[in-house]
């Protein structure tokens, strides 16, 4: 939701100009690039009664549901003011509250079972469900925001909204998942092998470069996607309800395509 319609938020009911929503999300890219790698280092040397990944679900559940909600209570003041707030609140919820659940979630499956394919079954259903519940909660945003009185402070009802359930599921999820493989400290110790030899080992991968070109593509087209339709859709007629349903509806489809022909591809193997 926070990709296929803050934009939209920004610019026709906050009133923020599109350069000044630009400029925000572009120096944001900088720090998104970095966040994933420093968590992932935080994960890995994380030691707690739940184990590594777990608890970051339950302990960043609440920082998340805040900065996510704090997105939308823009004020109504300066230009420069509304930069910084914006610039600040974007990067609270997206580069350090959801990464520290995004990167913990996708690890969690290593450290429930060793069984890879259980393993892959774990990943498949988290890729397959997640677009969809995007794809619900774009779907029924803007008829809500209607409902509540289509203006800033009904943005904030809806998103509310939908951060009470997210953080139902966090808990939930934090509840039933148990980390079930533990390794010894020697073992974690002597995986690491340091940061220079992990870092010759990726540069030396092909599957990374391949991996980090496809990914750099379809985050450009997202961002050019979700910065222009509104504007395109909005150009001499309202924007329809089904907005964003269009683009959250492929990715859906490329979720769940792509997780049957995985799942195809290990039972040949």
């Amino acid at each position: 939701m926070i990709n296929t319609l803050l934009t939209l938020f920004y610019t026709d009911y906050a009133g923020i100009p599109f350069v000044t929503v630009g400029l925000v999300m572009l120096i944001s890219r900088f720090f998104d690039g970095s966040s994933d790698v420093i968590m992932g280092v935080v994960v890995s040397k994380t030691r707690s009664r739940w184990g590594s990944s777990r608890p970051w679900l339950l302990w960043t559940a609440l920082p998340y549901v805040i900065t996510s909600v704090a997105l939308f209570t823009v004020p109504q003041t300066s230009g420069s003011l509304q930069f910084w707030y914006i610039f600040v609140t974007y990067n609270l919820c997206t580069t350090v509250c959801y990464t520290a659940i995004n990167v913990p979630l996708g690890s969690l499956s290593t450290m429930m079972t060793r069984d890879s394919h259980e393993r892959d079954m774990l990943s498949i259903v988290r890729m397959t469900l997640a677009p969809i519940g995007r794809l619900i909660s774009v779907t029924f945003t803007l008829p809500v925001v209607k409902l509540f009185g289509n203006d800033q402070s009904a943005w904030v009802k809806a998103m509310t909204m939908w951060c009470m359930i997210a953080f139902i599921l966090l808990i939930f999820s934090f509840a039933k998942c148990k980390e079930n493989v533990r390794l010894p400290e020697k073992a974690v110790s002597k995986s690491n092998g340091g940061f220079k030899r992990n870092a010759l080992a990726l540069v030396k991968n092909p599957y990374f470069w391949a991996t980090l070109v496809l990914w750099t593509v379809t985050c450009v087209h997202a961002t050019l996607v979700g910065t222009d339709l509104p504007s395109v859709l909005q150009a001499g007629q309202d924007l329809p309800e089904d907005y964003g349903r269009s683009g959250t509806a492929r990715s859906t489809r490329r979720s769940i395509v792509g997780g049957i022909y995985e799942k195809h591809q290990d039972r040949r193997l």
